[in-house]
Order: C-alpha cells, then sequence, then structure tokens
C-alpha cells in the first residue's frame, strides 16, 4: 500500500508540475488556458503511473533462489526461479538465496569472503583460561519452509541475524567452557565441534534452515598461557631427552654383555670344535690304522691258505732238495734204527715222538 501511495504521489505530483508550466505558457500570450494544462497534467500523471505500474508488474527470481509473494503482508504464493507477473503496487517478492550461505567469524571480519561476516568469540575454558574461537557455518535454506520463515522470521538478514548468528555464538561460547584449555590447545577439538554441531543442526531444522557444515577454524589463546605451555613443552622434551640417553646407555651396555657373552661363546664353540675336531681325526686314524692291519691279516691269512693249498708231497721234496746243503744227518728213528737221507725224500717224515 505504501508503493501505491508513493507512485501516486509521484505521478500526481509530475502531473501538477507540468499542468502550472503548460498554463504558464499560455498566460504570456494573453489568457492562460487552465483547460488545456489540467487536461496535460492528467494525462501525464497517468502516463507516470501506468510506466510505473508496468515496470513493478513483473518480477524476477533468479536460480538459486526462491521468492514469496506477499499481498497486503501477507503470504499468498512461491515464485520459482524465472519471470513471472505479479499485481503491481500490490503484491512485492521476499526472496530467499536456496544455495548454501557461509557464516564466518573472524579477527578480521572485513578480510573475509563469506556471505555474512562476524567478529570472533571470546569465552573461558573449564579451567578458567580465556579464548577466541572462530568458526564457520554453511547452511541452506528449506524451501518447502519459505512461508513460516517470512511469517516467523523475516527477510534472509533478519533470519541470519535471529538464528544462524545468535544460536551459533551461545553455543560456542557455552560448550567450549565444557573443556579443559589442554584439550583445546592441543587440536583436539573434534568433540566440543561435533557437539557444537548438533546443537545447531536441532535448532535449525526446528527454523526451517539445513546445516551443511559447522567447523571450530581456529581457537586463539592468551599469550602467558602460550608461553606456559611452550615451557612445559620444552621441560617435557629434556626429560624425554635424558629418558632416552638413559635407555641409550642401557642398550649400550646390553650391546657390550651380549657382544663379551658373544664372544665368549664363539671361543667356547672354537675350543669345542678343535677338540672335537681332533677327537675325531685320532678315531678316523685308528679306524683307519685297524682296518689296513685287518686288511693285512686277511691277506696274509689268504696267502698262507694259497701257500698252504700249494704245498704237496713232491713240493715239499723239491723244497727240501733245493735248501740241502749235501750233508746226510744222522736221524734216529723212534725203535732206535737211523733214517737215512733217501727215506726222508722217498716216504714220509717217521713221527719223533715215540
Amino acid at each position: 500500500m505504501d508503493t501505491v501511495v508513493s507512485v501516486i504521489m509521484l505521478a500526481g505530483g509530475l502531473g501538477i508540475v507540468l499542468a502550472i508550466f503548460v498554463a504558464m505558457a499560455t498566460g504570456r500570450r494573453g489568457q492562460p488556458n487552465y483547460r488545456s494544462a489540467l487536461i496535460i497534467g492528467l494525462l501525464a500523471a497517468v502516463f507516470v503511473f501506468g510506466f510505473m505500474a508496468m515496470r513493478d508488474a513483473f518480477t524476477q527470481v533468479e536460480a538459486g533462489s526462491i521468492g514469496v509473494v506477499k499481498q497486503f503482508g501477507r503470504p499468498v504464493g512461491v515464485f520459482e526461479p524465472g519471470l513471472h507477473w505479479k499485481m503491481p503496487f500490490i503484491q512485492n517478492v521476499v526472496t530467499y538465496r536456496t544455495q548454501e550461505i557461509l557464516y564466518e567469524t573472524s579477527a578480521n571480519p572485513q578480510d573475509s569472503n563469506a556471505d555474512y561476516r562476524d567478529i570472533e568469540v571470546d569465552t573461558a575454558t573449564s579451567d578458567g583460561q580465556q579464548i577466541n574461537a572462530r568458526f564457520t557455518v554453511r547452511f541452506r535454506i528449506d524451501p518447502a519452509q519459505v512461508t513460516d520463515i517470512v511469517n516467523n522470521l523475516g527477510t534472509e538478514p533478519e533470519l541470519v541475524e535471529k538464528v544462524v548468528k545468535a544460536n551459533s555464538r551461545v553455543h560456542v561460547r557455552n560448550i567450549l567452557k565444557q573443556y579443559p584449555a589442554s584439550d583445546l590447545y592441543s587440536g583436539n577439538v573434534e568433540r566440543a565441534q561435533e557437539a557444537i554441531a548438533d546443537r545447531l543442526s536441532s535448532d535449525f531444522e526446528s527454523e526451517g534452515l539445513n546445516l551443511v557444515f559447522f567447523g571450530l577454524r581456529s581457537i586463539e589463546f592468551t599469550e602467558a598461557y602460550r608461553n606456559a605451555v611452550e615451557q612445559k613443552q620444552i621441560e617435557k622434551e629434556n626429560i624425554t631427552t635424558k629418558e632416552n640417553l638413559a635407555k641409550q646407555a642401557e642398550f649400550e651396555k646390553a650391546r657390550t654383555i651380549t657382544q663379551a657373552e658373544a664372544e665368549a661363546e664363539r671361543q667356547k664353540l672354537e675350543r669345542i670344535g678343535l677338540a672335537e675336531g681332533q677327537a675325531e681325526a685320532t678315531r678316523v686314524q685308528a679306524i683307519a690304522q685297524a682296518e689296513a692291519i685287518r686288511v693285512q691279516a686277511q691277506a696274509q691269512a689268504e696267502a698262507n691258505e694259497l701257500i698252504s693249498k700249494s704245498l704237496d708231497n713232491n713240493v715239499i721234496s723239491w723244497q727240501a732238495i733245493q735248501n740241502w746243503s749235501g750233508n746226510y744227518p744222522m736221524v734216529m728213528g723212534g725203535n732206535g734204527s737211523y733214517i737215512l737221507p733217501a727215506d726222508l725224500f722217498n716216504q714220509p717224515a717217521p713221527s719223533l715222538v715215540p
């Protein structure tokens, strides 16, 4: 309604100005022509009003957005992306983005490229350390609930201010107070981040928003706390270094003992191996000598057996002749008679035992 009044006032004002100008122009030539001036002023007002009405009769909704049509303050429809006709001056369109919207806090908001920028959140840890939290929220507006949003929350900037900004800052401040500084300083913030995201997701869903992402980008501690943590870390590293040196000394000691034991064992094994080798060599030599004697004895026995088999009376007589010196021995028989030499070669020797 305000738009209609504004357009009528603008068109009427232009018509009145034009009518006055026409009346003044005709009055210089004699009697002013008020009728002509009034007609021209009315035509001018109608033209301006019609032109403004034509311009306001069409609206365009961009891709990634959705428009809520309001008539006299009451939602009467929704426009999808594209060109749409509406009743001029009576209906107006409130546009909401359905693409991802980025809300971000930082130490220098003017340097951020987010859709909505804000300063960082100051709070304290469970053990009283002051911190500043910087975070990012990505969300979407649910197209199916834009009518409720326009009724309950207002425009997109008002929605961000009332829901996204207010809820995220409160939850970040309160939830981080539940964690000690050591957990947040060391970067182990996943649990806190998940707790905040769960709270925001529930809040956003009830207000017609969909949480896409929440992330704690950084947590800034005071310089005094950072120095204390650094000093503590240095002391811890020194203790670790000393422990490592002690462990190294113990390892070197164990290595030396192991090396000495290994050397003693090696020498022991060498002595045992040498003794065993000598014993084995002696045993093998004895076996070889015994085998040689056995072979020699066997060969001698076989030779004797062959000699024994080859001896007969003719051979013995022949050997006796070969070995006779030519002297006849006087051999007395068992009956007191002498055995002549010829009898030794012609008959078996008589027994010398009575």
